[in-house]
């Protein structure tokens, strides 16, 4: 199997992976049309798909190369549209780019058509009265490819620092990663166009070397960056059920003696961020109610109960705060709310949510912990409220 075959095999992957999010937004358009004009234009380097095309439509037509160009002009113009979409949520320049996108197909058509094209070589060479045609043909191809990949770059590294996660961060490097090398494939084309034209020396083999090593490098790492931000969201998914498996046993216990603070809409089961934030929602109104059945006093003693018991200091609090729960849940089916006494307070209060939810795991594992038990089964926590 040949590089370009694993390469268009790794972005056909990639590209039917995100294509179902194609009706989700404008941004996820951009993403998976992105992906797909990439694989498609990657898929005419493989050579049985040249040959099979070469022979449908005649190998003098050329066609694969010009399929070949052409979406890749069109896949740098949905990868700007999306670099944007996530850059800059209030657009960039959308008329220019509309224009530049609706002046280059149209150029390119007409001096491919146009030009005479020798049989082997650089598709850049022509022969005869129409040999401009192919130096004008390249020129739109590369400057579009080229001023869209130096502006995806810098849009896509400014937004490194924009990200909100790691993974994100490292998927906007790769994918400014990837439109840099896109930049300089460009470049290079140049390069070798202005060498050729001015001294009418070429070098075939080092320019077909480096258009393919930027090209592919180019290319993966855009299909890898465009990769990692989805992953991040699954990660995030993976973390949030993890967290709403281990708080579940907490809110079985809370609800089931306060059942009235559970909303009664249902939420399907595989919506687990909105079942995790419902969940810590409940739990929390649930110790609200819930503190009416016991004071101050029973808090104060299960602090000093746990720190007899040995518990590190950091976990001192959260696990007297899941004492004073367990024993009011034990009080909710044959005593009254308490009257005019201070309740214990809720460690949840004022805290961002990253530490809300490190504050209620603690807790949640404090409360069926040994020490714990212990303190409820002992009556201290119903002695003298």
């Amino acid at each position: 199997m040949t590089t370009s075959t694993i390469v268009a095999v790794a972005l056909w992957i990639v590209a039917l992976w995100r294509l179902p999010s194609i009706r989700h937004s404008h941004k996820q358009r951009a993403l998976a049309l992105t992906m797909v004009s990439l694989a498609t234009a990657m898929t005419f380097e493989v050579s049985q798909v040249r040959d099979a095309v070469n022979a449908l439509a005649g190998a003098e037509v050329r066609l694969p190369p010009l399929l070949k160009h052409l979406l890749g002009v069109i896949s740098a113009a949905y990868l700007l549209d999306f670099v944007i979409a996530v850059v800059r949520p209030k657009g960039l320049a959308r008329r220019t780019r509309l224009i530049a996108i609706g002046m280059t197909l149209p150029l390119m058509l007409t001096f491919y058509g146009l030009a005479n094209w020798t049989s082997s070589g650089p598709i850049r060479i022509g022969e005869g009265r129409a040999a401009l045609f192919p130096v004008l043909y390249m020129a739109v191809f590369t400057i579009y490819v080229g001023l869209s990949m130096i502006v995806a770059t810098t849009l896509f590294l400014g937004g490194v620092r924009l990200s909100r996660t790691l993974l994100g961060k490292a998927g906007l490097g790769f994918l400014g990663l990837g439109t840099l090398l896109g930049s300089l494939y460009a470049i290079q084309r140049v390069t070798f166009v202005v060498v050729h034209l001015s001294t009418d020396t070429s070098y075939p083999d080092l320019e077909n070397f480096l258009s393919t090593l930027l090209k592919q490098a180019a290319v993966l790492s855009i299909a890898f960056g465009l990769c990692l931000p989805p992953l991040s969201v699954a990660v995030d998914y993976a973390r949030s059920w993890d967290t709403l498996r281990r708080l579940r046993p907490l809110w079985r216990e809370l609800t089931g003696a306060v059942p009235y603070v559970v909303l009664t809409t249902a939420v399907r089961r595989w919506r687990i961020p909105f079942r995790l934030e419902r969940c810590v929602i409940e739990i929390e109104d649930a110790s609200l109610a819930l503190r009416e059945y016991v004071s101050m006093n029973v808090y104060e003693k299960a602090q000093d109960f746990v720190r007899r018991e040995g518990a590190p200091d950091e976990d001192v609090d959260a696990t007297a705060e899941a004492a004073w729960l367990r024993a009011a849940v034990q009080r909710t089916s044959a005593h009254q709310p308490l009257k005019e006494v201070e309740y214990p307070p809720l460690g949840v209060t004022d805290r961002d949510r990253v530490s809300e939810l490190a504050w209620l795991l603690k807790v949640a594992k404090a409360y069926r912990s040994a020490t714990v038990v212990e303190f409820c089964d002992s009556g201290q926590s119903f002695a003298r409220q």
